[in-house]
C-alpha cells in the first residue's frame, strides 16, 4: 500500500504520479535531518545541502522550478505540517512524494510545489519489543583552504600583487628579509623585530591547523518501545543527537536535538477508534559570536599567515631592562583581523527550539465500507536566541612604544535576545466510502474538510554595555536599550474529495478537488477551486496480453491533468494591505533614547490572487519476470500561471510599484525509478536502483519590453548565466596594445590580463545597452539549472553480511563563482593566500597558468568579468553512503535473549569526482569554500531488538 493524500492506495492501482521511500533507506546511517538522507532517492527530488553545518536544513523541490517568487513543498507528518528538520529519520515509516496535480489535489493551495507525507513508526499487536540504535561518528571536512605555508612565498606574492594594482609592494625590504630569515631557520628569535617602534612578526601561523580539528565527533542514541493487542496498540521512541563543530578550542561549537515521539491506539468498540500522538522536539545550537565576523570556520582559516596572534615573553628583541615594562602585555591578543581573542573571550551565539504537537484522531466505522476519520492538532514553538558580544581586550602592535591597550574594532559589547511564539492548530475530518458492484465494478470515494490557523509572536530586544562579561542578562547592562516585536495569523480551510473508479482491474478512472480558501487575499478574491482528473489502464491484464504471463507482470499506463493553487506569495502574511514601516532612527534624543519613525505605506494590488499551476502528467509502470524488474517513467508539464512580479511605472508615481499577477513559468521534465532485484545460487541476494529525473524551465510571461537582460524576461531559460567569450590571458603589452579596446571594463591592461572576445565586431568589448537586442559582447555562457540528478542504490546480502552503496549527483551544472570571487580571484583582501593560487596563476614564467595575474583591490573587477573562463561545471558524482552490517547469528540470539542484533560501519561522503576546481564544493556551490564544509563521516553502530 502507498500513502497517499488523506488515504492509502494499492501501487498498481495509482494514477498520479507519487515517489516512495522506506524506512530503509534511512536507517543506519550518521544523518542529521531527514533530508540528508533523501536526497537522490527518489526521482526529482531535489535536495541540495547549504552547507556541513548539522543545524541548517538542505533545501529541497519537487520536479523543479515552480515559481519566480520560491516556495518548497508542503511537508506533512501524519497529516500535521511539520518542519523535516525536527523529525527524527529513525521514527519514519515510509515517505510519499506527490509530484502532480493528481496526486496533491487534495491539499489544495499548499500543493503547489508538491507534498511529502511523511508517516510515522506505530505500535503492532504483539508482545513488547525493544529497539536500541545507537552510534558514534567522527566527521571530517571534505574540502579545507590550503593557504601558503611559507611567509617569504607570502610576501613576494603579495608584493607581486600590490605592485601591479597599485604601483607599489606591500612590505619593504626589511619584511622580505626577516620572513626569508625564518623560512630559512624557524626559530623563535628569527620569528620577531621591532622597527621604528612597531613590534614585527615575520614567522608564520597555520590558521587550518591551530583553528580547526582533524575530526569533530557525534553520537546519536535511540530508544523505541512497541506492542500491544487486538483492542490496544502503543509506540513510543526517545532520540538523542549530539554534534561537536571543528574549531579547536574548548569554546568549540555543538548542536543538539532531542526527540520524542508517543503513539496509542485503543479499539473503544468495533465502531469507535480513539489515536494518540505526543510529538515533542527540542533543539540547541551553542557556537562563538563574533562581531562582524561570519562565524564558520572556512572564514576564520583566511586570514593573514603573517599576524602575529600574541605578544610575546621574547626578552632579546628589546633594550635591557625592557621586559618589566612589556610583562603586563605578555600573553595578550594582537587586534587586526586576529579572530582568536574573539573566539575565547568575545561571546557566544545561542539558540534553543522547542516544539510540540499534540493530536487526537477518532475513526468511525458505522457501517460496511464506511470509515470516517477525524483528527485535531495543537502544535506550540518557542525558539529563544541569544548574541553577547564582549569587549575585547587586545594590544594594538603599531603602538608597542606608547605600551597602548585598546579594545580593537569590536565595537560595544551588547546582548541582543530573540523570542518567538507560535501557535498553529489543524482540524481534518473526511470519510471514505468503498463499494464493489457485481463483478467488475469498484468504487471508492472520499470527502473531507480541513481547518487551519495560527499566530505568531515576534520579541527583540538590544541592549549595551555589559556590567560584567560573567552575567548575560539584559538588566545587567548600562547602555542603549532597544525593544522590537511584532505579531501575526493566517487561516486555511477547504473542503475535499476523491473519486476512484476500477473497471474489471483493468481501467482506472479518478477525480480529485479542493475549494479552498486563504487569508492571505482579498475577500472577494481568498477562495479558489482546483480539480485535477486522472486515468490509467492496466495493460498487462487484458485478455489479449495473456500470452505474456510468464514475464510480465504488471503494465500501466495512465495520465493526469489537474491545477493547483500557490497562496505562498512571499513571506507577507498581508500582501493585499497596505503596511506602515516602523523603525528607529540613528540619532539620540537627549535621554540617550533613538528616535521612533514610522514610514508611509506602499501601494498594493487590490486584485492580488493565487498563483495557478496546471499540470500535465504522462506515466508508464511496468514489472517483469516476478518483480525481479521494477520500473516508472513519467514525463511531465507544469505550467505557474500569475506570478507575482512588479511592473515598471513612470518615476513620477513616488513609490515602488505594487505586486501584481502578471508572470508565468513553464517548466517540462521527466524521471525514472528503475529496480532490479535478485539471487545468486540461493545465497546472495543483491537489488540495484537507478532514480534518474532532468527538467527545465522557461519564462513564457514577464513584462520586460526593453528586453533588459538583468531581469526576466519572454523566452529566458532560468539559470541563464550571461557573460563574455574569453579569448585567453594576454601573454605581451603587444598583444594588449593591438586587441580591441578594453577600457569599458577596467584601466592599465597589461600582460597577464584577460582577453575577452569582440563578438558583435565593433572593436570595443563592452555589455551594449543590457539587453536582448544590444547585449554588446555578452552572450549566454551556460546554465546553472542542475540536470541530470541521479541516485543509484546498490544492496548486497550474503548469508549474515549486508552491503549497501549509495551513490547520488548530477550530470552538469554550470556555475559561476559569484559567492567566491573575492576568494578565488582576489585572496590577498582576505589577508591569506591559496597555495593553488600562487601556483597557478600568471606571471613571466608561468604563462600557461589558469588565473589571471593577482592583484589586490576587489574594485578592479577587470579580471573577474562573468566569462566562460571561470565557467565551472559543478556536475559530480559521490558516495553518498557506504554501509557494512553484520546480523548476529540466530543460534546467539536465543542464547542473550534478543530478537535481532545489527553491528555496522557506516561511512557518509567517502568519494567524489568533479570537474568543479577546488576549493569550491559541487553540493554547496553557492556558500562554496567561504562556508562551514561539506564532511565525511565515519560512524560505528549497532541495532539491537529485543
Amino acid at each position: 500500500m502507498v500513502v497517499v493524500g488523506y488515504g492509502t492506495q494499492e501501487k498498481v492501482n495509482l494514477t498520479g504520479a507519487v515517489g516512495v521511500a522506506t524506512s530503509e533507506r534511512l536507517q543506519n546511517r550518521p544523518i542529521a535531518n531527514v533530508g540528508e538522507g533523501l536526497q537522490g532517492v527518489i526521482p526529482n527530488l531535489n535536495i541540495a545541502p547549504r552547507n556541513g553545518d548539522p543545524s541548517q536544513s538542505p533545501s529541497f523541490n519537487i520536479r523543479g522550478y515552480q515559481s519566480i517568487n520560491g516556495g518548497s513543498p508542503l511537508i506533512l507528518v501524519d497529516n500535521v505540517p511539520m518542519d523535516l528538520n525536527r523529525i527524527n529519520p529513525n521514527d519514519i515509516e515510509s515517505i510519499s512524494v506527490l509530484k502532480d496535480a493528481a496526486a496533491a489535489a487534495v491539499y489544495g493551495a499548499r500543493a503547489a510545489f508538491g507534498v511529502v507525507l511523511v508517516t510515522t513508526k506505530s505500535g503492532k499487536e504483539g508482545k513488547v519489543r525493544v529497539t536500541l540504535n545507537s552510534q558514534v561518528s567522527l566527521g571530517k571536512p571534505i574540502f579545507n583552504m590550503d593557504p601558503i605555508n611559507d611567509p617569504y612565498r607570502f610576501v613576494q606574492a603579495r608584493n607581486l600583487a600590490n605592485e601591479r594594482t597599485n604601483g607599489r609592494p606591500a612590505y619593504d625590504q626589511d619584511m622580505i628579509d626577516g620572513t626569508k630569515r625564518w623560512s630559512e631557520n624557524p626559530t623563535d628569535e628569527n620569528a620577531w623585530g621591532v622597527v621604528d617602534g612597531v613590534l614585527r612578526f615575520y614567522g608564520f601561523n597555520d590558521y587550518t591547523e591551530k583553528i580547526m580539528t582533524d575530526f569533530a565527533p557525534s553520537q546519536q542514541h535511540d530508544l523505541s518501545i512497541s506492542g500491544g493487542s487486538e483492542n490496544s496498540k502503543y509506540f513510543v521512541s526517545i532520540g538523542h543527537l549530539n554534534k561537536d563543530g571543528y574549531l579547536n578550542s574548548d569554546r568549540n561549537e555543538n548542536f543538539k536535538r532531542y526527540n520524542i515521539l508517543m503513539k496509542a491506539e485503543f479499539k473503544v468498540t468495533d465502531w469507535l477508534t480513539l489515536d494518540e500522538k505526543i510529538v515533542v522536539n527540542s533543539q540547541q545550537s551553542d557556537k562563538p559570536y563574533f562581531y562582524n565576523w561570519d562565524v564558520n570556520i572556512n572564514t576564520l582559516a583566511r586570514v593573514n599567515p603573517i599576524m602575529p596572534i600574541q605578544f610575546p615573553d621574547l626578552p632579546f628583541y628589546v633594550n635591557q631592562g625592557d621586559r618589566e615594562t612589556y610583562a603586563p602585555y605578555i600573553g595578550k591578543y594582537f587586534g587586526g583581523t586576529n579572530f582568536f581573542p574573539y573566539l575565547e573571550d568575545g561571546g557566544r551565539s545561542t539558540w534553543t527550539n522547542n516544539d510540540i504537537w499534540l493530536t487526537q484522531g477518532v475513526t468511525l466505522t458505522p457501517a460496511k465500507g464506511l470509515t470516517i476519520k477525524s483528527n485535531f492538532s495543537y502544535n506550540f514553538f518557542h525558539r529563544s536566541e541569544q548574541n553577547v558580544a564582549s569587549k575585547i581586550e587586545i594590544v594594538d602592535n603599531n603602538l608597542l612604544a606608547a605600551g597602548l591597550i585598546s579594545n580593537g574594532f569590536s565595537g560595544n559589547d551588547f546582548i541582543d535576545e530573540r523570542a518567538s511564539y507560535n501557535q498553529y492548530y489543524v482540524f481534518n475530518a473526511f470519510a471514505d466510502y468503498k463499494f464493489s458492484l457485481p463483478e467488475v465494478h469498484n468504487l471508492t470515494t472520499m470527502v473531507g474538510f480541513n481547518q487551519e490557523w495560527g499566530n505568531n509572536k515576534f520579541i527583540r530586544a538590544q541592549a549595551n554595555t555589559l556590567l560584567t562579561p560573567l552575567i548575560t542578562d539584559l538588566n545587567a547592562t548600562t547602555g542603549l536599550q532597544q525593544t522590537y516585536g511584532s505579531s501575526s495569523h493566517v487561516s486555511l480551510r477547504g473542503a475535499f474529495y476523491r473519486v476512484n473508479y476500477i473497471y474489471d482491474d483493468r481501467f482506472l478512472l479518478e477525480a480529485n478537488g479542493r475549494y479552498d480558501g486563504t487569508s492571505r487575499f482579498p475577500s472577494d478574491s481568498r477562495f479558489g477551486f482546483f480539480p485535477s482528473f486522472s486515468a490509467g489502464w492496466r495493460v498487462s491484464n487484458e485478455s489479449w496480453m495473456a500470452g505474456t504471463k510468464t514475464w510480465m507482470d504488471e503494465f500501466k499506463i495512465r495520465g493526469s491533468y489537474g491545477t493547483l493553487g500557490n497562496q505562498l506569495l512571499g513571506s507577507n502574511y498581508y500582501p493585499y494591505i497596505p503596511t506602515l514601516g516602523t523603525g528607529q532612527s540613528g540619532f539620540m534624543l537627549s535621554s540617550g533614547q533613538r528616535t521612533p519613525y514610522v514610514s508611509a505605506a506602499g501601494l498594493v494590488s487590490p486584485t492580488l490572487t493565487w498563483e495557478t499551476v496546471v499540470s500535465q502528467n504522462i506515466g508508464v509502470d511496468f514489472s517483469l519476470f516476478g518483480g525481479k524488474i521494477d520500473a516508472s517513467f513519467d514525463v511531465y508539464s507544469r505550467e505557474t500561471k500569475d506570478m507575482l512580479m512588479r511592473r515598471d511605472y513612470p518615476s513620477i508615481l513616488g513609490t515602488g510599484a505594487p505586486q501584481s499577477n502578471a508572470a508565468d513559468l513553464k517548466t517540462t521534465g521527466w524521471e525514472l525509478a528503475l529496480t532490479w532485484k535478485d539471487r545468486v545460487k540461493n545465497e546472495l541476494d543483491y537489488d540495484v536502483t537507478l532514480a534518474l529525473s532532468d527538467w527545465t524551465a522557461e519564462i513564457t510571461k514577464f513584462e520586460n519590453p526593453e528586453g533588459v537582460i538583468s531581469q526576466y524576461y519572454e523566452g529566458q531559460q532560468l539559470g541563464e548565466i550571461w557573460g563574455y567569450e574569453t579569448v585567453g590571458i594576454f601573454q605581451t603589452q603587444e598583444a594588449v596594445d593591438n586587441a580591441p579596446d578594453q577600457s569599458r571594463l577596467g584601466a592599465n591592461w597589461k600582460a597577464g590580463d584577460i582577453q575577452y572576445a569582440d563578438l558583435n565586431g565593433d572593436g570595443v568589448i563592452s555589455p551594449g545597452s543590457g539587453t536582448l537586442s544590444d547585449p554588446g559582447d555578452k552572450r549566454i555562457i551556460g546554465n546553472d539549472t542542475p540536470r541530470l540528478s541521479f541516485g543509484l542504490n546498490n544492496n548486497l546480502q550474503w548469508k549474515n553480511f549486508t552491503l549497501n552503496l549509495f551513490f547520488q549527483g548530477i550530470w552538469k551544472r554550470d556555475h559561476w563563482p559569484t559567492s567566491g570571487n573575492w576568494t578565488w580571484f582576489f585572496p590577498f583582501n582576505a589577508g591569506h593566500v591559496e597555495e593553488y593560487f600562487i601556483t597557478d596563476s600568471w606571471s613571466e614564467d608561468n604563462r600557461d597558468a589558469y588565473f589571471a595575474a593577482p592583484h589586490i583591490s576587489t574594485n578592479d573587477k577587470k579580471n573577474i568579468q562573468t566569462q566562460s573562463r571561470f565557467l565551472q561545471n559543478a556536475g559530480y558524482i559521490r558516495l553518498k553512503n557506504a554501509n557494512l552490517g553484520y546480523n548476529l547469528p540466530d543460534k546467539w540470539m536465543s542464547t542473550i535473549g534478543f530478537q535481532n542484533a545489527n553491528i555496522y560501519f557506516s561511512g557518509m561522503n567517502l568519494w567524489e569526482y568533479s570537474p568543479i576546481r577546488k576549493p569550491l564544493d559541487p553540493e554547496s556551490i553557492y556558500a562554496g569554500a567561504i562556508e562551514y564544509p561539506m564532511q565525511r563521516v565515519y560512524t560505528l553502530g549497532a541495532r539491537i531488538t529485543f
